[in-house]
């Protein structure tokens, strides 16, 4: 609960941070609604997992976003990933198996600077033996390529329902798919 408090503290100062830099482009240049789609490739750590008798440390992890702007600075996600591995987390004195879980969130991206976002919504993940709910935070930085494709490097933390967290790095591949057209 904690870390959730603090990266909500840490989103709010960016969004005031940024304010008045928001008002400025704005005034310079209207918005145009569009939707991106991305592929990720990444890797998750869950503290405390383990698979068998070793303890897992990295868990491999593909995902899949579209995001439709909305605004300049506002957009809404619609972000899943699959964690490429079976192991087990600590729930209480049991051992919760995690096998091939695969996540769906809805977050809203605040974009901060031209090409830095943070990212923070509710989810559900998806796994044979139970299914949980989380509360995803995260944030993106992307490298412009082209005007329709860039990379962006992720961070995502995920608190899943109190009984495991996970931290997840990727590298996305990020291509705009539609533009509203006057």
């Amino acid at each position: 609960m904690k870390i959730r408090l603090y990266f909500f503290i840490l989103f709010i100062s960016v969004c005031n941070f940024s304010f008045a830099q928001e008002e400025a482009e704005e005034n310079e240049k209207e918005h145009i609604p569009k939707i991106r789609a991305a592929i990720m490739m990444a890797n998750s750590h869950v503290p405390h997992a383990v698979e068998g008798e070793k303890t897992v440390a990295i868990i491999p992890t593909w995902g899949a976003d579209i995001d439709y702007f909305f605004h300049p600075r506002w957009s809404v996600a619609f972000q899943t990933d699959i964690k490429l591995q079976t192991f087990e987390v600590e729930d209480g004195e049991t051992l919760l198996e995690r096998s091939f879980p695969f996540s769906t969130a809805l977050v809203m991206h605040y974009h901060a600077l031209k090409h830095w976002s943070f990212f923070a919504g509710p989810g559900y993940e998806f796994e044979k033996t139970e299914n949980l709910t989380f509360f995803r935070l995260g944030t993106e930085y992307s490298f412009e390529i082209t005007e329709n494709f860039e990379i962006a490097l992720n961070l995502a933390y995920e608190n899943k329902k109190e009984i495991y967290n996970a931290w997840t790095f990727g590298i996305a591949f990020n291509k705009k798919i539609w533009e509203k057209r006057d």
